[in-house]
């Protein structure tokens, strides 16, 4: 599929988050319709977890048509589907509410049983748990020299995952992006082994950048990101044991987002101060920052459920992502290529500043 133009040009940067990042699938879903209509160019994806398999089938797809990119990752979360062994019936007591309140597990008997065997036992004791997306992406993506080569439109591939011994981000760029990287990059330690790819071991990519934005720098000066957890939370503070663990995950991997933004923002500010002083080969470009987020709805369907694969459940999150994509497509794509359309700020600046009044500031505009 060959680019177009004249049309405004992004880079995607999709964040991870278990079964959750379905909500992706719905977000690039209805981007593709965009593109179908010659109003949208993806250049580049930089993906971490379930973002870097969204990444990986949407790209793959794009080397021959939007059709085939929407095929792809229909086949993608319908494989996970029927690979899990959850049943509707573990939705119990919650299953009777309407959604998106069904879907929240935080409280599930069946949920804490899991969440407690994960703290008293090892992958390392139980191999015979072994990670199905493998054998997943292989189905997916029968030939990942079409992504690597980046031919025909293809968007290029970074795929992000941690250095379990290094404590370091690796970026898996194009040209070595296989079925194992993507396995690497979605390897929860609880669950699964570390992964071994050239003599180095590695974890989930949340853990370093969820998603990674500086291999997209280059290549674009708009980046929309994708995010899966969200960034504000009405209700009380977790009570429970694993509610607590959850959203300690949920915040050490959305904090490396928002550093990673105010850094960004940060070369802006000196590159308008001193023109022409950053150059990465070529004359440095103001980056510009989009994204696609539902905060109410993640808070409402709760982060246990990011281990909860059902495939009804892979179609709500579809939905709700196709919805907010289309918002932002309504309100936002006309000013790709000319400004920001979220408020830095209010966003990511005031999450870093540390003050009372940049508290206040991040409460009044967080919620959405």
């Amino acid at each position: 599929m060959m680019p177009k133009h004249n049309a405004p040009q992004i880079g995607l940067a999709l964040q991870g988050g278990g079964a959750h990042a379905a909500f992706t699938w719905g977000v690039l879903d209805r981007l593709l319709d965009e593109v179908e209509q010659d109003r949208l160019v993806i250049t580049s994806i930089s993906g971490t977890s379930g973002g870097a398999l969204n990444g990986a089938a949407c790209a793959y797809g794009l080397h021959r048509s939007v059709d085939d990119a929407r095929k792809a990752l229909e086949q993608l979360w319908t494989l996970v589907g029927r690979r899990s062994y959850w049943h509707p019936f573990y939705n119990f007591p919650t299953d009777f509410l309407g959604a998106p309140f069904r879907w929240n597990v935080d409280l599930n008997p069946f949920v804490f049983g899991q969440g407690m065997l994960q703290q008293i036992s090892s992958p390392y004791v139980t191999p015979w748990l072994t990670s199905p997306l493998t054998s997943i992406m292989e189905q997916v993506i029968p030939d990942f020299a079409v992504i690597n080569r980046h031919e025909h439109g293809t968007p290029e591939l970074y795929v992000a995952a941690t250095n379990v011994n290094l404590t370091a981000l690796r970026i898996f760029e194009p040209a070595e992006i296989d079925a194992r990287v993507l396995t690497a990059s979605t390897c929860l330690p609880t669950l699964f082994e570390a992964v071994e790819i050239d003599g180095e071991f590695y974890w989930d990519g949340g853990y370093m950048a969820n998603p990674a934005l500086d291999p997209l720098v280059d290549s674009t000066s708009d980046i929309l990101s994708v995010l899966i957890d969200p960034l504000f939370r009405e209700q009380e503070p977790p009570q429970f044991p694993r509610q607590i663990v959850n959203r300690i995950n949920e915040v050490s991997f959305g904090a490396s987002w928002v550093s990673e933004v105010r850094q960004i923002e940060l070369i802006n500010t000196l590159s308008d101060e001193n023109p022409g002083l950053l150059h990465r080969g070529k004359p440095y470009t103001r980056k510009r920052f989009h994204a696609i987020r539902s905060d109410r709805f993640m808070s409402q369907i709760g982060a246990a459920s990011k281990g909860t694969p059902s495939i009804e459940f892979f179609r709500a999150l579809r939905d709700t992502g196709r919805d907010a994509a289309d918002s932002w497509v309504r309100d936002c794509l006309p000013q790709v290529g000319k400004h920001s359309t979220f408020n830095l700020d209010e966003l990511v600046n005031a999450r870093m500043k540390g003050t009372s009044s940049a508290m206040r500031t991040v409460r009044r505009h967080g919620a959405q």
